[in-house]
This record gives C-alpha cells, sequence and structure tokens, in this order.
C-alpha cells in the first residue's frame, strides 16, 4: 500500500454514503467546507437502502428521541423544497393496529402518554384504518392513527442528495473500501483507502454497523451490530396510505414498551425454528410507490457483520403474514433484504469527537436521524451549539449504564 498515490484533498472526508453520510456530507458542503465522500460500495447499498422509509413520530420515546423524528421530519421538508419531489416524501400517517383486546387496553395507556407529549393520535376503528391504508391485515381490529407519520423512498433519497452534493462540488469515491485513518502523530490527516490516500482536515466516520472496524484504531464504540431483514413482495395497486405497525413484535417501539402496563407476552414475536437468542421482531408493513409491500422487520445476528438473511428469519416474516389471511399470502416474493445496524444501549445515536475522529454513528431510527445529526455534527465542526448534542455525546450516563 506504501506505492499508492494520493487520491484527493479536502477540507473534509466523510467515510460512508449512506443516509447519515450523505447528510453531514451536504451539511457540511453548505456551511462552505470543501469535502469528499468516500463508500465501499454505492450510495444507500446497506441498510440505508434497505427499509420501508418509515419516518415514526408516534413510537418515539418522549425526549431527545421524538425530538430527533421530529426535526427529521422538518428537514425532510426542507429538503424536498431544495431537491424537489424526488424521493416520494409521503406524510399520510401511520396506523399500530392490534389484534385482541389485551392489546387494546395497554394502547388505551400508549394513547394517554402520547397526547401528553403533544401528539395528535386517536383511535379508529378498521372500517377508518382501511380509509388510511388498504393494505390493513384482515386480522386488525383497530389501530392508533397518528396523522404526523410518514414515510420516504430512501433509495430515491440518497441518490436526489448525493446528485445535489456532486453539485456543490463534493467528491464521490464509490467502490472505494476504507483501511484506516492516516495520522500525523496524535493528529488525524485524512484516511488511507484501496485506491490511494484522501489527506483532509477532519475525518467524519459515518459507516453505520461498520463503525465497529474503528477498533483497529483504537476506539471501542458501545455498539453492537445486528441483521434486520426484511420481504418484498410483487407490487399491487398502489394506494398512498399509511405506514403499518402491528403486534407481533415491538422491538423498536419505545414509547409502548417503557409503559408500566406493557406486558411482553401480549405483544410477544414469532419464533421460527432456529432462531438465535438474539432474534428479535418489529412488526411493520408498507407499501411503496410501484405497489410493492415490505414486511418485516427482523433482527438477528446480534455482534455479526454477516449481511445475508438467515433462513429463521424469512420464516418469521412469512409465518407472520400467512397467519393474517389468504389475501397477503398470495402474494409473490420478490426479494429478501437484509441490513446491517449498529444499535447502542438508549437507542440513540452517537455524535462526538473522538480520538480525533469525528464520529456519527450508532442510528437504530437512521431514515428519521440522519439528517438531524447530519446537521449537528455540522455545527459541531463549524462551532456552533444545539440542544441535542449532550445527549449525543460518546460519555452520556446511560450509553454505559449497565442496568
Amino acid at each position: 500500500m506504501d506505492g499508492l498515490r494520493a487520491l484527493d484533498t479536502a477540507d473534509i472526508v466523510v467515510v460512508g454514503g449512506g443516509i447519515v453520510g450523505l447528510c453531514a456530507a451536504f451539511e457540511l458542503s453548505r456551511r462552505g467546507y470543501d469535502v469528499v465522500i468516500a463508500e465501499q460500495r454505492m450510495f444507500a447499498f446497506g441498510a440505508s437502502g434497505r427499509n420501508p422509509g418509515a419516518l415514526w413520530l408516534q413510537l418515539r420515546r418522549s425526549g431527545c428521541e421524538l425530538e430527533l423524528a421530529r426535526r427529521g421530519l422538518e428537514h425532510y421538508a426542507a429538503y424536498e423544497e431544495e431537491l424537489g419531489p424526488t424521493f416520494e416524501f409521503r406524510r399520510n400517517g401511520g396506523l399500530f393496529y392490534y389484534e385482541n383486546e389485551a392489546q387494546k387496553a395497554v394502547l388505551d395507556d400508549y394513547v394517554e402518554d402520547r397526547r401528553a407529549v403533544g401528539l395528535d393520535v386517536s383511535f379508529v376503528t378498521p372500517r377508518e384504518a382501511l380509509k388510511h391504508s388498504n393494505v390493513l391485515p384482515e386480522s386488525a381490529i383497530g389501530a392508533v392513527y397518528c396523522p404526523d407519520d410518514a414515510q420516504i423512498d430512501t433509495q430515491a433519497f440518497a441518490r436526489g442528495l448525493g446528485a445535489a452534493c456532486l453539485r456543490r462540488g463534493v467528491r464521490v469515491f464509490q467502490n472505494t473500501a476504507v483501511l484506516g485513518t492516516l495520522r500525523q502523530g496524535d493528529t488525524v490527516i485524512g484516511v488511507r483507502t484501496v485506491r490511494g490516500d484522501i489527506h483532509a482536515g477532519g475525518v467524519v466516520w459515518a459507516t453505520g454497523a461498520w463503525s465497529v472496524n474503528l477498533r483497529s484504531e483504537g476506539i471501542d464504540l458501545p455498539i453492537v451490530t445486528s441483521r434486520v431483514g426484511q420481504m418484498v413482495t410483487q407490487p399491487i395497486a398502489y394506494s398512498p396510505g399509511a405506514v403499518l405497525h402491528g403486534p407481533r413484535g415491538v422491538a423498536s417501539c419505545g414509547a409502548l414498551t417503557d409503559l408500566p402496563s406493557y406486558d411482553p407476552r401480549v405483544f410477544a414475536p414469532p419464533r421460527p425454528t432456529g432462531a438465535d437468542d438474539g432474534f428479535g421482531y418489529d412488526d411493520t408493513l408498507a407499501q411503496n410507490t410501484e405497489g410493492a409491500l415490505l414486511i418485516g422487520n427482523s433482527f438477528d445476528g446480534p455482534g455479526s457483520l454477516n449481511p445475508h438473511i438467515s433462513m429463521s428469519a424469512t420464516q418469521a416474516m412469512i409465518d407472520t403474514t400467512l397467519d393474517r389471511g389468504a389475501r397477503l399470502g398470495e402474494l409473490g416474493v420478490t426479494g429478501l433484504w437484509a441490513g446491517l445496524v449498529g444499535h447502542t444501549r438508549d437507542q440513540l445515536p452517537i455524535v462526538d469527537r473522538i480520538e480525533g475522529i469525528y464520529v456519527n454513528t450508532g442510528h437504530s431510527y437512521g431514515v428519521a436521524t440522519g439528517p438531524v445529526c447530519g446537521e449537528i455534527l455540522a455545527q459541531m465542526i463549524v462551532g456552533e451549539s444545539d440542544p441535542l448534542r449532550e445527549h449525543l455525546a460518546m460519555d452520556r450516563p446511560r450509553l454505559h449504564d449497565r442496568e
């Protein structure tokens, strides 16, 4: 590698071309920085592009988690003004449906809690819910509706924002894996890639689950990797509608699971044959603008960087779908997606400067948090303040709490 030539020089090099990295690069270029992006594959190749693009507010915990989601929605509205209607920003709300009265009893407390933090949520009947989404499962006997929940096409957003970065003069090196940082003493002066060195005054690390590779730099981030799986069906007639969350697995519903009345047995996830102890499920259903249904999400492979969906995860999505009625079960399966994510203990990302590197990682809900954390990181580099920054710092107590 010593014979590799210098590939580029910039004020900032951003490692990672997913939503988090692209938003950081865009916000930095907006502030006048000369920016380079190094991406090991292509824009949104990993978890950023393998999800339904749901922007949930009603499911987020009160406090920083909910505020990040609210600001994320504001950022997407601003991006739509700048990029045009290129990424299918749909503000059709979200439905959290239930299938028995025990679930409804807990959701009574959930609705009260959500209203207390200023969200517009209400119960709707199955007939009313069908007006918001024509793919509501037959098993639903009611739902909680929040008009502020939304959805985007994440792959289209990454393409659009990547093009906007290029128009701003950001240089992009795709299919360019980063091997490590370049240092001069204790100072980080760039990164070493398979194609050559990129020299920069600052390095932003936004590689999601792959941020665990910073251990080779002596930086042991408190994140746990896992694989998120999703099933994609053949297209059916598209009707703009709400994103859906069901009761058979609420792994990402902190606002629900924090309630004193929450009973995990009432919202038990599927347990497919051969699933490991770390298996989880987040019961989501959405339709993209091409008409395909996106069904999932499974969580498995804790601690692994294996990006291939497991048989157990596939079984969980199929069994759950078939159990909800013949209408969905008749659809053909056209794809199985898997993306790697890195979770933190408190489900909040890490945005901080650590050992000379600006780190923006640990996004459990990167679709929602990517834009605002890109802004917070840019503010950090510029020297501006943000009220949420202390909640995202590496030294926050909850990140290291073992209880």
